[in-house]
């Protein structure tokens, strides 16, 4: 994998809580910011998606017929559950 260098800035208390962990934790700078950029990039993929599905379904809702279909095969297996 190859690897680009960036260069930014934070604020002074965000930078002391980072070095503070990655300290704590053993573990380089560069990691800790690949995982945080990582987990945020997922983030903002998975929030799409969500918005994705909203938007589909405000589009084309569900009938009271499909809703109840739905409850009665979820009835039906969990009939089926020991409780």
């Amino acid at each position: 994998m190859s690897a680009v260098k960036i260069a930014t800035s934070v604020p002074a208390e965000q930078f002391r809580n980072l070095e503070a962990v990655r300290k704590k934790l053993g573990l380089k700078r560069s990691t800790v910011v690949q995982e945080a950029l990582a987990l945020w990039l997922a983030g903002k993929e998975s929030a799409e998606g969500v918005q994705a599905y909203l938007r589909g379904y405000m589009n084309l809702p569900e009938d009271a017929g499909e809703a109840t279909g739905f409850v009665e095969a979820w009835a039906t297996g969990m009939e089926a559950e020991d409780w």
